[in-house]
């Protein structure tokens, strides 16, 4: 954790000036304990010198976060974490709880472990999660937005969410993405009315995933559509002690073309 990559950076301290809000940046170093028992076979004093590292590791990141943020023009706190024995996806989760958003970067680098700590706060935290790529661009526009609706209460909660969002967008695509044998839902038009209530105008956008898949498509319309933002529900499994994410909710982390915000 500690990872400021300048696009996922813009786009924080982007939200915060659009919102008046302040940015919180968690650092912090991840060494996983033993089992209790194995303490006893480990020569003395490496759980202490352990501790030292972790701690001046944190210490260093938290002053290059400082060095990233401190000419942004926002707010900011820098949170360092002490809990070296949990994973990242723990950290994050418990740290997430207390914000509004949390704002996570994705890149070609340690897929695997950003999408467990993505899959764990989307899950875990009960806040809406921002997914940033890492050829963003350096602004947040407010232009157009897809939102990726289905019946279901992830996408539901994504809505919900991303409503702040949504009414400062001049235009608002409302996105299903059918199977050949499934039938328009009659209810679709009362979520335009409702939206409507809110000040939101919205068009419906429908295509077929006979070609390709569902994630694939919104991609595709929130390419073509120039989208800034793509609101999407958050799609997991629990296995074991981990959530697996679903194919379009990790289709959408790796090859979004601007921001998503998810809901779980």
């Amino acid at each position: 954790m500690g990872d400021l990559a300048s696009p996922v950076l813009k786009a924080t301290c982007a939200i915060a000036k659009a919102w008046q809000g302040r940015v919180i940046a968690l650092v912090g170093v991840s060494q996983i304990a033993p089992v209790a028992q194995a303490w006893d076979y480990y020569p003395a004093g490496v759980y202490e010198s352990m501790r030292d590292y972790a701690l001046a590791t944190t210490q260093r990141m938290a002053e290059a976060a400082d060095l990233c943020l401190r000419d942004e023009g926002v707010p900011y706190d820098i949170r360092l974490s002490e809990d070296y024995w949990s994973t990242p996806a723990e950290i994050a989760t418990a740290h997430a709880r207390y914000a509004d958003l949390t704002v996570l970067g994705m890149g070609d680098s340690e897929t695997e472990t950003r999408h467990r700590v993505f899959a764990a706060v989307a899950a875990g935290a009960g806040r809406p999660v921002l997914s940033v790529q890492a050829s963003t661009p350096a602004t947040v526009g407010f232009g157009h937005a897809v939102v990726a609706w289905k019946a279901s209460k992830e996408s539901a909660r994504a809505l919900s969410d991303a409503l702040p969002w949504l009414g400062r967008m001049a235009t608002v695509d409302l996105l299903t993405v059918e199977e050949a044998s499934s039938k328009a839902n009659p209810l679709d038009a009362l979520l335009s009315n409702h939206l409507d209530r809110h000040g939101v105008r919205t068009r419906w956008v429908r295509r077929s995933a006979a070609h390709a898949s569902a994630g694939a498509e919104i991609v595709h319309h929130a390419a073509e559509s120039r989208a800034d933002l793509i609101v999407a529900g958050a799609y997991s499994h629990s296995r074991l002690v981990e959530q697996v994410l679903g194919g379009t909710t990790r289709h959408l982390l790796s090859n979004a073309p601007c921001p998503v915000l998810f809901a779980h």
